[in-house]
């Protein structure tokens, strides 16, 4: 095998595997101590944002199974029970690549409005669940808080994600 075809072999194997590491990568932000603004912001939940805009863009390359591992890392890493965000994000990627032809040629506040309907559903789920297992209704201000800033950072992050779609995995 010659060096150009395996360079291009593990370019192709990069592609198919970017958004996935994408959503690990922001597994590790969101479980990283950061204190935006002093600890005044919550951390967006940046894996949602990926599992939602790569089921819509390029869902061949965010298989179920990296959306798992991508749940499963999370779990692990912020001490949740296990389970919860696999099954959510698998939740949210089912819902959205079902509605795939609705979203593509939609003006992007219309995507925007679909995301979030995901996080207000992704929030209700894991406040409902979290209750549950504490026997007692949680608050629920700060996880409001988290997903708000979730939604409202969602524009800037699909934009970055859609400049390295077409940049990295469509013209590559």
């Amino acid at each position: 095998m010659s060096y150009a075809s395996r360079a291009e072999n593990l370019g192709r194997s990069f592609r198919a595997a970017a958004p996935t590491l994408l959503g690990v990568a922001g597994v590790c932000l969101l479980a990283a101590p950061l204190r935006l603004a002093e600890g005044a912001l919550p951390t967006p939940v940046l894996p949602l944002v990926v599992v939602y805009f790569w089921s819509i863009y390029s869902p061949s390359n965010l298989p179920s199974i990296g959306v798992f591992l991508i749940g499963l890392m999370q779990d692990l890493l912020t001490g949740g029970p296990l389970g919860l965000w696999p099954t959510i994000y698998l939740m949210a990627s089912y819902l959205v690549t079902t509605q795939r032809s609705y979203f593509h040629g939609r003006e992007q506040r219309v995507v925007w409005l679909g995301f979030a309907v995901i996080a207000g559903l992704a929030a209700l789920i894991l406040w409902s669940v979290m209750s549950l297992m504490s026997g007692a209704a949680l608050p629920i201000g700060r996880l409001a808080v988290q997903m708000t800033a979730t939604v409202l950072l969602y524009p800037v992050i699909a934009g970055a994600f859609a400049e390295f779609h077409r940049r990295v995995i469509v013209e590559a």
